[in-house]
C-alpha cells in the first residue's frame, strides 16, 4: 500500500506533463474540438416533374466544408416529405475544407415544395450548422387550360405570389385574399381601404405594398396584418424581400421619378433611397435572386429607352440600358438561371447577371399587348397580359390572345389567352398550378381570378 501511495504522484505527475487529459496544462488549440461548418449548398436537379423516374430520381448535394478537426464522420439528409439518410463521410478526406457531394432519392409522386435539410456530424458528436433548399415537384404544366376560380369582384387584383403555404392575392381598396389550392379563396381583413399594388414574402414574412407608400406585414400566410408604415404623395407599385431587408419602391406622384425606400427590421422602420440614378423612370416591379435585386422601370415619355435599376446591397443602384428604343417593363422574375423582364409592345428581356440584357425574340402578335405578370413552374415560363391601352382609347379593339409561353428560355414560343378581354396583372405558381389575377377587361374594375390547369 505504501508503494502505491508513492508511485501515484509520480503517475500523476508524469501523465500531466506531456499535455494528456488529466494534467491540467491545457491542450493546444488544435486539439480544441471543433464542430464542423457547411455552405453553399445545391441540389441537381432542384426541381422535377410529377412522376419523373417512375417516383423516384436520383439527385445530388454539393455544398462546401470546413472541419478543423478533421473527423468528420456522417452526412444527414432530411426531406419535409418524411424521408432522411444518413451516410458515412469519406475517410480519404484529409483536408480542412473543401467541397463534397452526396446522392440520394427525391419521391416525385406528389406535386408540392418539399425542403431538404443537410448537416454534418463529426466523431465526437458535433453538428455542424443546417443548410436547407428547396426541391420543387412541378405538374407537367398546362396554358391551354385555364378555369375561372372568382369573377365579379369588387376591385380590381393586382399581384399574387405563393409562399409555399398558399396563395396570397392584393388588389385594389384594400383587397387581400388567401388559398391553399388557388381553387378555394377566402377575403383576409387587410386594416386599409387603400388600393394594394404589391406582395412578396421571404420565410414566415409576407409584404403588401401599395399607395401612399403603404406596407402591411403579416406573418401567419397572409390570415392577418398589420400596418407597418403610411405616408402621402408616393405610389408603391413593387417589394422585394431577402433575409435581411425588404425593399419597395414605385413614383413619387409630384415628379413621376423612381422612389425607393428599405427596411432592415422587418419592416418595423423605413429609409428612403437617395439618390437614384434615373429618376425619370419610375418603379414598377423588383425581384430579388442571386444576390441581386433589379427593378423593372417605366416611364413617362415616350422619347426615353428601356431600363431597369440594379443594387448589389439594397442602397446602391446603377441603371442599365436594356433597349436603346422605347421599352417599359412591368414584371420581372427569375426562372433559376436567368432574369426575365417583360412589358410593352409585347418586348421581353433576358440576363443572366442582371447588367447585361438581350431582347428575346417574341412573337409579331404580341405587338399591341402589354405583359403585365410573369410566373416560371420550374419547367415553363408564362408571361401573360392585355391589350395595350392605347388600342382601346378608339373603341373596343379586336379580340386577341394576350399570352406567351416557353419551355426553352424563351427561344420558341406558345402563343395562349386565357378568357377573352380578361386582363392579367399578376402570376404566379404553386401547389402544381398557374394562378392568374387581374381584371375582366380595362373597362371594368371587376376583380378575376383564373387558374391553370
Amino acid at each position: 500500500m505504501r508503494k502505491l501511495l508513492v508511485l501515484l504522484p509520480l503517475i500523476l505527475a508524469g501523465c500531466g506533463s506531456d499535455g494528456a487529459n488529466f494534467g491540467t496544462t491545457p491542450r493546444p488549440a488544435e486539439l480544441e474540438e471543433h464542430a464542423p461548418q457547411i455552405a453553399d449548398l445545391d441540389l441537381s436537379p432542384g426541381y422535377a416533374t410529377f412522376m419523373d423516374g417512375e417516383g423516384i430520381i436520383g439527385v445530388t448535394a454539393q455544398f462546401g466544408f470546413t472541419d478543423i478537426g478533421l473527423d468528420i464522420a456522417t452526412v444527414h439528409i432530411e426531406v419535409s416529405d418524411g424521408n432522411s439518410f444518413t451516410f458515412p463521410f469519406p475517410n480519404t478526406v484529409v483536408a480542412e475544407s473543401g467541397t463534397h457531394t452526396e446522392q440520394f432519392e427525391m419521391s416525385t409522386a406528389a406535386v408540392g415544395s418539399y425542403t431538404v435539410e443537410i448537416w454534418l456530424v463529426d466523431k465526437r458528436g458535433a453538428s455542424s450548422n443546417r443548410e436547407m433548399v428547396d426541391f420543387d415537384v412541378v405538374a407537367a404544366a398546362k396554358i391551354d387550360e385555364w378555369t375561372n376560380r372568382l369573377a365579379g369582384l369588387p376591385f380590381a387584383l393586382n399581384d399574387v405570389t405563393w409562399d409555399g403555404d398558399r396563395f396570397i392575392v392584393v388588389g385594389d381598396g384594400g383587397l387581400i385574399m388567401t388559398s391553399p389550392d388557388g381553387v378555394d379563396w377566402a377575403e383576409r381583413a387587410s386594416g386599409t381601404d387603400v388600393d394594394l399594388a404589391a406582395i412578396a414574402h421571404q420565410g414566415k414574412i409576407v409584404v403588401a405594398v401599395g399607395r401612399g407608400t403603404t406596407v402591411l406585414i403579416s406573418t401567419d400566410h397572409g390570415e392577418s396584418w398589420s400596418v407597418k408604415h403610411s405616408k402621402d404623395d408616393v405610389s408603391l407599385r413593387a417589394v422585394a424581400i431577402n433575409e435581411s431587408q425588404i425593399v419597395a419602391g414605385g413614383m413619387d406622384m409630384h415628379t413621376g421619378d423612381a422612389f425607393m425606400m428599405r427596411s432592415l427590421d422587418g419592416g418595423d422602420n423605413w429609409a428612403v433611397i437617395e439618390p437614384l440614378p434615373q429618376r425619370d423612370h419610375f418603379v414598377t416591379d423588383l425581384v430579388y435572386a442571386n444576390g441581386l435585386f433589379i427593378a423593372a422601370t417605366d416611364v413617362f415619355s415616350w422619347l426615353s429607352d428601356g431600363r431597369v435599376l440594379v443594387s448589389l446591397d439594397g442602397e446602391n443602384w446603377q441603371s442599365i440600358v436594356i433597349r436603346d428604343e422605347v421599352a417599359a417593363s412591368y414584371t420581372i422574375l427569375h426562372d433559376g438561371e436567368r432574369f426575365i423582364a417583360a412589358g410593352s409592345e409585347g418586348t421581353a428581356f433576358a440576363s443572366v447577371d442582371g447588367f447585361y440584357w438581350t431582347e428575346l425574340e417574341t412573337p409579331d402578335e404580341m405587338e399591341k399587348i402589354t405583359f403585365m405578370g410573369a410566373a416560371w413552374s420550374g419547367s415553363r415560363l408564362v408571361i401573360h397580359g392585355g391589350i395595350a391601352w392605347r388600342y382601346w382609347w378608339v373603341g373596343i379593339p379586336p379580340y386577341q390572345k394576350a399570352g406567351i409561353s416557353s419551355t426553352d428560355g424563351g427561344a420558341t414560343w406558345e402563343i395562349f389567352d386565357i378568357d377573352g378581354y380578361y386582363e392579367s396583372h399578376g402570376m404566379a405558381w404553386g401547389n402544381g398550378r398557374f394562378v392568374s389575377v387581374g381584371q375582366t377587361s380595362p373597362l371594368t374594375v371587376e376583380g378575376a381570378i383564373y387558374t391553370s390547369p
